[in-house]
């Protein structure tokens, strides 16, 4: 994950915390007794459940497989354009081996060759034959389950941080407010 898109991360964090915050604070009553969107949110997802989903891409994959092939091996030679740009730069130079010692920052970027070749070939794989593919796909697509989510459409309201919610709405919110004002003073720097 770079640095851009964790900053992106903690503004769009910052700003649900502070807009949570700020109805618990003010309105508790009513952002807690009533179907609102933050209460939903808030409480009644059961947001491990949206993870434990099927997703099936198969058949657009299929049947847009050159357009899809074309775009990973843009993406790979993109990162090839850049891995050969990368060597005389200050960041591999100082900032990389010094904190990971020259044998980790060469790990690390012969990985990263690794890796673009591995996206060239699979790019290469669905222009001309997807169906290549299918010994992955097959290995990919089955279903691993740890630990199985419960099948109930909201989470009961007496467990966990829900009771800490709906007891101290106030301080919860005070609690938002402060987290979401960190990841906006994080955004903002």
């Amino acid at each position: 994950m770079s640095a851009y898109t964790l900053t992106i991360f903690c503004g769009v964090a910052g700003a649900l915390a502070l807009a949570a915050g700020a109805g618990l604070l003010i309105v508790p009553g009513r952002t807690l007794r009533e179907r609102t969107w933050l209460r939903r949110w808030l409480l009644e997802n059961d947001l491990i459940a949206l993870l434990d989903r099927r997703q099936s891409i198969e058949r657009p994959l299929y049947r847009h497989h050159r357009g899809f092939g074309t775009a990973v091996m843009a993406g790979a030679i993109a990162s090839f354009v850049a891995l050969w740009a990368l060597p005389g730069q200050p960041l591999v130079t100082g900032v990389l081996t010094g904190a990971l010692g020259a044998w980790g920052a060469e790990a690390v970027i012969v990985t990263s060759w690794a890796l673009a070749l591995f996206a060239l070939v699979i790019g290469v794989f669905l222009l001309i034959r997807p169906s290549a593919l299918k010994g992955i796909e097959t290995t990919a697509n089955r279903w691993i389950e740890p630990f199985s989510s419960p099948r109930r459409a909201a989470v009961p309201l007496d467990t966990g941080i829900n009771r800490l919610i709906m007891c101290a709405p106030r301080f919860t919110g005070l609690l938002f407010l402060v987290a979401g004002l960190g990841c906006l003073l994080a955004f903002a720097r």
